[in-house]
């Protein structure tokens, strides 16, 4: 019997490999739980000309995010948490414009809101937030409840 030449084999089969990998891409994208435990990333809720980059990190007592706004004003800026969600808003307008026309644009404008899903509720009244340099960081305390404690064991 006579082997099959590499180049006459069925065309089709990187077609179905190919097929099969972003079948699971879109999977992964659309059900990000079905892949375990792990913390979810934060969401881009409204189609936006642009998305501030966002750092999530937690302690044994807070959260803390770290939002690059540049270009926004502070007193813009829309924070909310309703249970363990955290919500910015925001809106950053474009600058007058020389005359003539742009060979090059790089820069996006216009609204934002991106949620955060923290794995615990915050104390809501010693939340604080400050801008400086067009970067945006959030403490965000735990509920005492949230909090871990040390069970002591005795010995009897």
């Amino acid at each position: 019997m006579a082997r099959p030449i590499p180049w006459r084999r069925d065309l089709s089969a990187p077609f179905h490999v190919l097929q099969n990998e972003l079948n699971r891409l879109m999977e992964e994208y659309w059900n990000p739980a079905r892949l375990g435990p792990s913390q979810p990333s934060p969401v881009d809720l409204e189609p936006t000309g642009w998305s501030p980059a966002v750092d999530l990190f937690e302690t044994a007592d807070e959260f803390v995010l770290i939002a690059e706004l540049p270009g926004v004003d502070p007193a813009t800026i829309d924070l909310s948490v309703t249970g363990n969600i955290l919500n910015l808003r925001g809106v950053k307008n474009p600058e007058a414009v020389a005359e003539g026309h742009a060979p090059l644009r790089e820069r996006h404008f216009g609204t934002f809101h991106r949620q955060v899903v923290l794995s615990n509720e915050v104390n809501f009244d010693a939340v604080q937030a400050e801008a400086r340099h067009g970067v945006l960081k959030v403490r965000l305390p735990k509920q005492e409840i949230a909090k871990a404690r040390t069970i002591p064991v005795q010995h009897v």
